[in-house]
């Protein structure tokens, strides 16, 4: 009995000291599927770029910044993307297995199959999908929302940018309640989601439960980069996004 105890005390105090590596491996494991969603979205953007004079693909509709056209989406898996290719592995809420997500603009029912809700073959570019990512392309209409008090941002509409390699083209989506990081949540946002079925948006990269990490971007030059959390700040509200 007393040897059992012993190794019994012995698996419990291994399994303390490798759960915490296990649970950081995986998470690491995570971003980097992020990080090659962003790689494949950044090579379909720089052929979509060629084939059009250097323009981006600019939404008709859709409402935040995770919003993207059926059409876009559409050449993005055409140029060897798929559905998990618009969303981040560590954010459980969001996955292409939601139709509600998936085809947010039809209002499909949560619990519908993506794959058998019906979808219009004409007009794709008027209607759009809740994805994992902050899109930084402009609309067709313009964007106009940015906080109090910053200058209004430049959205991207061409590849031909005047600093490609530091302007933002897809990032992380990175979102909170209020600007003061250390009282907002990160978990619990409400948004379209919400106002229709009471489900939360959220933060995708989060550490010690609740607070973020930081996020991958993808530059318009095709290269991306990790940027901790320290180094982001509010650039759009309300709800106030981050990167």
């Amino acid at each position: 009995m007393i040897e059992l105890l012993v190794v019994i005390a012995v698996i419990a105090l291994l399994m303390a000291i490798l759960m915490p590596a296990l649970r950081k491996a995986k998470e690491q494991g995570k971003k980097v599927v992020c990080k090659n969603n962003l790689k494949q979205i950044g090579v379909s953007m720089t052929m979509y770029g060629s084939e059009n004079d250097a323009k981006l693909p600019l939404n008709a509709s859709g409402n935040w910044l995770w919003d993207i056209s059926y059409a876009t989406t559409d050449y993005i898996i055409a140029t060897g993307g798929d559905k998990r290719t618009f969303y981040c592995p560590t954010d459980p809420t969001k996955t292409p297995e939601m139709a509600n997500l998936w085809q947010f603009s039809q209002n499909a029912p949560i619990g519908a199959d993506p794959d058998s809700f019906e979808e219009p073959e004409t007009g794709r570019e008027n209607q759009f999908r809740v994805t994992g990512y902050f899109w930084m392309m402009d609309t067709r209409n313009g964007r106009s929302y940015h906080p109090e008090g910053t200058p209004k941002k430049d959205w991207v509409t061409t590849l031909n940018s005047k600093q490609p390699a530091s302007t933002e083209l897809v990032t992380d989506a990175t979102l909170s309640t209020s600007a003061n990081a250390e009282t907002a949540s990160f978990t619990e946002v409400q948004g379209g989601t919400y106002g229709r079925w009471q489900i939360f948006d959220r933060t995708n990269h989060l550490r010690q439960g609740d607070r973020p990490d930081g996020g991958n971007i993808l530059y318009v030059d095709g290269h991306l980069e990790w940027r901790p959390f320290n180094e982001m700040a509010v650039r759009v509200s309300p709800p106030f996004h981050w990167w």
